[in-house]
């Protein structure tokens, strides 16, 4: 699919296309430590091929894959839904990994994402809903899901836990956010 800016393409990522993912992916990581429940010193080590369940190939109902945006050649963007396993879970997944490089922020890249995204949940057979969970320091991605629709239906105090150095730590709460499909 295509975005509202032509220079733009909004794609699913695929197997090839994993080390692109990853370096985004590590960068994001690297750049906002409060904004990934992972982190980089973990992942880091994990080659791109781990990732490739994230593609949903073998979900046949759909609601799990991972998109890209790219300019040019260039992999500038990314975001994941992974849809929930258990059966009473089944019409929900989660919107994540959501990232735009630095050097493509301000550009409506994200909304686009994002709003890509939901139009493929919503093909997903099943899906009802997608949740997401954003740092509360995050005022322009909560702004930005707000935009696509998402509602804050609550908050998660602590969520995060950053050890900078020894006896320094920091907390980031999580904000999450649902959309009714």
């Amino acid at each position: 699919m295509v975005g509202t800016d032509s220079s733009v393409r909004i794609a699913r990522i695929a197997p090839a296309e994993l080390s692109a993912y990853k370096k985004l992916r590590d960068e994001g990581l690297q750049l906002h430590p409060d904004a990934f429940d992972a982190d980089i010193e973990s992942e880091r080590a994990r080659p791109p091929e781990s990732y490739l369940g994230r593609l949903g190939l073998s979900e046949t109902l759909g609601g799990t894959f991972l998109l890209g945006a790219w300019v040019e050649k260039e992999l500038v963007g990314m975001i994941g839904l992974e849809r929930q396993s258990l059966q009473k879970l089944r019409h929900s997944a989660e919107l994540n990994s959501m990232m735009v490089s630095p050097r493509h922020t301000g550009k409506g890249i994200g909304l686009m994402l994002v709003n890509t995204a939901i139009a493929e949940a919503r093909h997903s057979i099943g899906l009802e809903q997608v949740m997401l969970r954003v740092s509360t320091s995050s005022e322009s991605a909560i702004r930005l899901y707000e935009r696509a629709g998402f509602q804050a239906c609550g908050v998660l105090p602590h969520a995060i836990k950053l050890v900078d150095a020894p006896g320094q730590v920091r907390y980031f709460d999580k904000l999450t956010m649902v959309l009714i499909l």
